[in-house]
């Protein structure tokens, strides 16, 4: 039975990441743009905020096909992250107001 123990802890590993890889489209999307963190605890801290906002916002049908067409797509790999045209493309770029014009409030 010891000689199992590496074995039933290795197919519990497979079994819970198995698992956690039939979530929705939109935290695989997640996932997939966390994995192009430069290192272990980014990406951990980076999958953290995702699973953190999924129970703030709710992810709606929409949603999961607007994430499963970029995950079809491929439009988020890391090396389209890389270039603001490519996260334009993905849909995380940030719209900032021009520099010459002043911010109102109403």
């Amino acid at each position: 039975m010891k000689r199992l123990e590496p074995l039933l802890l290795l197919a519990c590993v497979l079994t819970v990441s198995l698992a956690a890889g039939c979530g929705n489209a939109c935290l695989k999307l997640a996932d997939q743009i966390c994995s192009c963190q430069p290192d272990d605890t980014s990406r951990a801290n980076c999958q953290q905020r995702a699973r953190d906002q999924e129970s703030i916002f709710p992810v709606r049908t929409q949603d999961e096909q607007v994430c499963q067409a970029a995950l079809d797509s491929q439009k988020c790999n890391c090396q389209n992250l890389l270039t603001p045209e490519g996260r334009a493309e993905c849909g995380i770029a940030y719209t900032f107001a021009p520099l010459d014009a002043p911010a109102t409030s109403q």
